[in-house]
């Protein structure tokens, strides 16, 4: 599985990376040629650049892609494999210093006014503004209080308030807010023309029947017949469908301040019994924690027994699955819990 959480690191060699030729380097296929890295001094070597047309197409971050540089197509922008994460590489260098102001000459006296003279030259250009602060969203919450006032990502993570339409950054301490992004409604587009006309529907049910006439007198009975043969035995009907198991209990999940709630228990720790199935409702978990079960506290994908109908997570707890299960983020860490697995019936 690839790790696709992207770090923003600005590093000091922008000039050096956007002085790389992308027509020697950037291709559809990747290099076989292992690009140089920095040397004892901390001096650059020529670094290889490989080309993806979007981050879903990323390798996995390997001890193999360690210190690689990667152009997606799709972002304009570049990456580099570090520690088993894709990091988002920034070409952008620190910002010079403004100079001083001029002294303001003195006021003179008001005179009449002159004539129009002719326009002057453009006056040179200011001295570039300090850089703002760059964001990421992450994803949308209905209200700022889902939010909670701990959070355990990255500085510059945001999300978007639905309720408000405003977008709030994480600065390290606290949340802040950057206002509504909502930009002013578009005109009206023309109206499309008229589609072709549909093929006729099928005929309609026949109406109902009419009622019954009166009964008519009982004739008289008629001689008895004499018995019929028996008749051959029916052909055997097909085989009916596997039984299953019932479900023995539903868990509703939630988030809150970054942690999963089951049944309203925070992180609670679950005890499940092979053979049996249990359903998750996942219908008030947001898209971007989305649930996962694993072999381990924050990974590794457990997906035997595993069905998914809609925001109902199903699992049927197999009869070798190990003793100890978890329920995890697939995109954020410490927000689950434990699942003890156990079995029903003892010999002693």
């Amino acid at each position: 599985m690839i790790n696709l959480k992207l770090k923003t690191r600005s590093i000091a060699m922008a000039l050096t990376l956007l002085s790389v030729a992308l027509t020697g380097c950037v291709g559809t296929e990747e290099s076989t040629e292992s690009p140089e890295h920095p040397d004892n001094n901390g001096e650059l070597g020529e670094w290889g650049v490989y080309y993806t047309a979007s981050i879903s197409d990323l390798p996995d971050c390997t001890d193999e892609h360690s210190g690689k540089l990667y152009y997606i197509g799709e972002d304009s922008g570049f990456v580099t494999c570090s520690e088993g994460i894709w990091e988002e590489i920034s070409l952008a260098g620190e910002q010079g210093p403004q100079g001083p102001a001029g002294a303001d000459g003195a006021d003179g006296q008001d005179g009449a006014d002159g004539a129009q003279g002719p326009q002057g030259p453009a006056g040179a250009d200011g001295a570039d503004g300090a850089d703002g602060t760059s964001f990421t969203v992450q994803g949308t919450v209905e209200d700022r209080t889902e939010l909670g006032d701990v959070y355990i990502g990255d500085i510059g993570d945001a999300f978007l308030i639905n309720s408000t339409s405003h977008i709030f950054v994480w600065d390290g301490g606290s949340w802040i807010d950057l206002g509504s992004i909502s930009g002013p409604q578009g005109p009206a587009g023309a109206d499309g023309s008229d589609g072709a006309d549909g093929a006729q529907g099928p005929q309609g049910p026949a109406g109902a029947d009419g009622a019954d006439g009166a009964q008519g007198p009982q004739g008289p009975a008629g001689a008895d017949g004499s018995d019929g043969a028996d008749g051959a035995d029916g052909a055997q009907g097909p085989q009916g469908p596997a039984g299953s198991m019932p479900v023995v209990m539903e868990m509703t999940v939630t988030v809150s301040s970054m942690k999963y709630f089951v049944d309203g228990i925070q992180q609670g720790t679950l005890t499940l019994y092979r053979g049996f199935t249990y359903n998750f409702d996942l219908s008030s978990v947001p898209s971007f924690h989305p649930f996962k079960l694993g072999t381990s506290a924050n990974g590794n994908q457990y997906t035997s027994g595993v069905a998914t109908n809609g925001n109902i997570m199903s699992f049927t707890v197999p009869l070798d699955a190990p003793n100890t299960l978890y329920y995890y983020c697939q995109n954020h860490s410490n927000m689950g819990g434990t699942i003890t697995i156990d079995s029903l019936g003892s010999v002693s």
